[in-house]
């Protein structure tokens, strides 16, 4: 079996290549994605526990999440203010329907973002499958002259 034409194995190894710059761009498209949704995820949470404060009381006892793994006693000193990260190691004190209401701005600008993220995956996907069909076709037009008989043979 002989190989490729020139012209077409030059075409074939730039198919290769731009569909692996694609699937490269690909992979970072879904971590950007992943972290969109992770932070939509800790956004919910935040809300909902904002939400749930109105039924505790000052001095009340509860428990603290220090991460995944571990909890400490801690007492309600304030149910009307939460102190929120704004960003840049800086945080400030906000009535709860303040906060209530950045967060959902800010769920909502990862919404629109998650949303451009994925219309922009939809795109590379895309480009990634025109090429694999142009790739599939070279192939084929080579295979087809490759089993034709040879005149004079």
């Amino acid at each position: 079996m002989s190989s490729f034409p020139s012209e077409d194995q030059q075409r074939l190894n730039r198919l290769v290549a731009t569909s692996k710059e694609y699937e490269a761009q690909a992979d970072q498209l879904q971590l950007q994605l992943e972290m969109i949704n992770q932070m939509i995820a800790q956004l919910q949470i935040t809300e909902e526990t904002i939400e749930n404060l109105d039924k505790l009381q000052e001095n009340q006892e509860f428990l603290l999440p220090l991460g995944n793994f571990a909890f400490i006693k801690a007492k309600i000193m304030d149910t009307s203010n939460v102190i929120v990260n704004v960003g840049a190691s800086v945080a400030i004190e906000k009535t709860i329907a303040k906060a209530k209401e950045d967060f959902d701005q800010r769920l909502e600008e990862y919404n629109k973002a998650q949303m451009q993220l994925r219309q922009m995956m939809q795109q590379v996907m895309q480009k990634i499958q025109n090429i694999r069909n142009e790739i599939e076709s070279i192939a084929a037009k080579y295979q087809e002259g490759a089993t034709q008989p040879t005149i004079g043979s």
